[in-house]
């Protein structure tokens, strides 16, 4: 039901919306920059991320297309995280101003959107609790968990040690005492 609600949200939204591209390693946004568009993430990965005091990035979320990126900005002034693309990526960005008037005008719409967030953030909700957990096995036991049971390829190990919040060493003993 969810994922029909997204699919509606999207389909309202490509009406009025411009392409944008991204390749592999750019910026589509700072943290700190204004807030001017909604971005619909249509193809490629993109992760939002944070950077910390002590010099470690942290992976607020791993974003794959279809679906839209950093949510709760369009009611915010300020992005909070940086959007930096995993790979090329295709999208749509819409004017913030068009989506909230579009919101205002249709309460179907209003209502999915508003699912949408509660399921965003029942996933953020998960994410804390894979930080909170002290042991790296068992943030891959739980990232995997939520994941439908699976890891990501080789290739893709390094964006998951960011993700979980451990160093690529650690992910790589842990990994290595399985049968991965």
């Amino acid at each position: 039901m969810i994922v029909i609600m997204l699919d509606e949200i999207i389909k309202a939204l490509l009406d009025g919306s411009s392409k944008v591209r991204c390749e592999c390693d750019s910026t589509l946004f700072f943290r700190e920059d204004v807030v001017e568009f909604l971005f619909i993430l249509q193809k490629g990965q993109i992760a939002l991320t944070r950077h910390m005091e002590d010099g470690n990035e942290l992976v607020l979320c791993r974003a794959v297309g279809p679906c839209i990126l950093a949510e709760a900005s369009v009611y915010s002034k300020l992005y909070h995280c940086d959007a930096v693309a995993l790979s090329e990526c295709e999208l749509r960005k819409v004017s913030k101003n068009d989506f909230i008037s579009l919101l205002a005008s249709s309460p179907a719409l209003a209502n999915s959107w508003s699912a949408h967030l509660a399921q965003s953030l029942q996933a953020a909700r998960q994410h804390s609790e894979i930080l909170r957990l002290k042991k790296v096995r068992d943030r891959i036991d739980a990232w995997s968990e939520m994941n439908g049971g699976e890891l990501p390829p080789k290739g893709q190990w390094k964006g998951l040690a960011a993700q979980i919040g451990v160093s690529v060493e650690a992910l790589y003993r842990e990994l290595a005492t399985r049968d991965v």
